[in-house]
């Protein structure tokens, strides 16, 4: 009957293993069982299908696609299927004025850089994952259980899956690619009525948050703009667009008085426009090989990312820069990457940005990851703040409506988002060293996430509107300090700490908007917590560093609390960031896919012994 096989979590990433578990079989036929768990239908994960349209993703719809193509992978890819934006396309879904809601033909026509409602991903993945299964040859025995996977024990050479409907499985290998796996729980509210902690699922857990309270949103990201749009377009409120082309916004009277605030007090910049014609260029300094190189000249092969990897990455930004800005001036955007690469390879790109410093000026990304790029320390007023932090968000997005093959900055910042293939390189065993692990999943991750994994540039406008109309305000600068109060009717005050002229404000309740799930040894009552706490696995906290990651080898086995490789448990997606990196997306058509090739790699190793591959 051919080997078992179990998918535990079937959510974008266990679709895309069974998407390359189902082509691998199509190629080269032979028998197996999966079995495949999740109490939801297959796909979406924690894409739910009844989130308002307002929640948007924050890739563009064409970059977005469940299905193979010979670009994304090294196996075969013989089921063919179509991207979110073409399956919308298919079914004259249309985008309404309110730039947010859609609707089958009514509207304009949804174009492929559109940032869509989640809710459709949602729709797209089941659709997506009744196709992939009918296309399941008939030696590939497909099992759905619906119910959730609460242990996993060895039983001889083989694990029971034990479910939570109260009967089990025993495979021969399991892929664990529970996703968000925290997110599914409901979550403790230790902290009282006066503090939400878990800001998800949206708009539900807002939904106590009264009119006209005053609230502190702790965070600037893509979560905290969910939060602020649950709070304004959510309770009623509209942007419109006025003369000028900018967006205004509508009050509904229900909103409540939002403080915008962050540890550092800086905004997230925009994602940029993608341009026609724009293309990705391959690195110039930091190579794979380059990767390599360094590591022979380190202790175990890890590196150390201040000294081996920063200065690459920073050039590439520079280099970056500097190619737009010949591509503007001369026209030719091949004419200019082509003279960069044959610069870099005769003069070496010291030389090089030596010369194009002398001939466009300095550059602003020059000290990026270094500190000479961020912004200032302190403000003299309240006010000073506030219009420094207004300015920040309009120049950006002014930088992002000319978007990507026309902003040299957008151009240089985007290196930190083309580049993660080298990256991944760079984390992937035997890595970085552990001083290293916690500064480059911490500040440069952060970094990352606020420079080039910001929100949509509708949100950006939209968040300038709501500033200038009152209902959202910045908080007292960077690095706010956030009491219990002790006296009057306020539950908390935030102090400025940045501020020549001191600033505090009352307010009634705080939201944790960020998405920052608990270590696997830390989650009681899930499956990854009971698994670390019987020593099956373990994270990459046993090494002193703060990431939370479960340890894992490049083939995706887990690695127990004594350090032996499981040969039986393959861990794929979020809870393995720190032994990868970037693990948090759905694959995009036309450029490879980690996420697949990842699936290949894992299933040729876990099924070595069982399939003719």
């Amino acid at each position: 009957m051919g080997p078992h096989l179990a998918i535990v979590g079937m959510g974008s990433r266990g679709l895309g293993l069974l998407e390359r578990l189902v082509s691998m079989c199509l190629a080269e036929p032979f028998d197996i069982t999966v079995h495949l768990v999740d109490p939801q239908d297959p796909g979406p994960g924690f894409h739910r299908a009844d989130q308002p349209d307002y929640l948007l993703l924050n890739t563009v719809c064409a970059q977005l696609t469940a299905f193979a193509d010979p670009d994304m992978v090294t196996g075969p890819a013989p089921i063919p299927g179509p991207s979110l934006y073409d399956w919308c396309v298919e079914r004259d879904l249309r985008l309404q004025d309110d730039g947010c809601t859609i609707r089958p033909g009514t509207g304009r026509a949804v174009q492929p850089n559109d940032f869509l409602p989640r809710r459709l991903l949602s729709e797209y993945l089941v659709w997506a994952a009744e196709q992939i299964i009918a296309a399941a040859p008939e030696q590939m025995r497909l099992i759905r259980h619906q119910a959730a996977a609460v242990g996993l024990l060895p039983v001889a050479d083989r694990e029971q899956v034990v479910l939570d409907n109260g009967t089990s499985l025993v495979v021969d290998r399991v892929f664990l690619t529970v996703g968000h796996h925290t997110l599914h729980v409901p979550q403790r509210q230790d902290s009282g009525p006066a503090t939400i902690t878990c800001p998800y699922p949206l708009p539900e857990s807002v939904e106590s948050v009264r009119p006209g309270e005053r609230v502190v949103v702790l965070g600037m990201g893509l979560t905290a703009m969910d939060v602020i749009a649950s709070l304004t377009l959510g309770r009623g409120g509209r942007h419109v667009t006025d003369e000028s082309g900018e967006s205004r916004y509508l009050p509904s009277g229900r909103e409540p008085q939002i403080i915008l605030a962050s540890r550092n007090g800086l905004p997230y910049r925009s994602r940029p426009v993608l341009n026609p014609g724009r293309v990705r260029c391959e690195p110039l300094v930091l190579t794979p090989a380059r990767v390599q190189e360094l590591r022979e000249t380190r202790p175990g092969g890890r590196l150390n990312f201040a000294e081996d990897v920063v200065p690459l990455l920073e050039a590439e930004a520079e280099l970056a820069y500097y190619r737009t800005c010949l591509a503007l001036d001369t026209g030719d955007a091949d004419t200019a990457r082509r003279e960069f690469v044959e610069l870099v390879r005769a003069l070496g790109a010291d030389k090089l940005l030596t010369q194009a410093r002398e001939r466009f000026g300095p550059s602003p990304v020059r000290g990026l990851l270094s500190g000479a790029a961020m912004a200032p320390s302190s403000w003299a007023t309240y006010q000073d703040y506030v219009d420094w932090f207004v300015a920040r968000i309009a120049d950006d997005l002014k930088e992002a409506r000319s978007g990507l093959g026309v902003s040299p900055l957008k151009e240089a910042l985007e290196v930190l988002r083309d580049h993660r293939d080298v990256l991944r390189a760079v984390v992937d065993p035997p890595g970085l060293d552990d001083e290293s692990v916690n500064d480059f999943f911490g500040d440069f991750v952060g970094l990352v996430n606020r420079t080039v994994i910001g929100p949509q540039l509708e949100r950006a406008s939209e968040l300038l509107a709501l500033i200038e109309a009152g209902v959202v305000r910045p908080a007292p600068g960077g690095h706010t300090t956030l009491r219990r109060s002790t006296d009057g009717d306020a539950a908390w005050t935030l102090e400025s700490t940045t501020l020549a002229a001191a600033q505090r404000l009352e307010v009634d309740r705080v939201v944790l908007a960020h998405l920052q799930e608990p270590a696997a040894d830390d989650a009681e009552g899930t499956l990854l917590g009971g698994l670390v706490k019987a020593g099956r696995l373990r994270t990459l906290r046993y090494r002193g560093t703060s990431t939370p990651g479960l340890d894992v080898t490049r083939e995706g086995r887990a690695v127990d609390g004594a350090g032996a490789v499981q040969e039986r448990i393959f861990l794929l997606g979020p809870h393995t960031e720190g032994s990868s990196y970037y693990n948090h997306y759905v694959p995009s058509p036309g450029a490879p896919s980690r996420a697949l090739r990842d699936a290949e790699l894992a299933l040729r190793t876990a099924l070595s012994a069982f399939a003719p591959f």
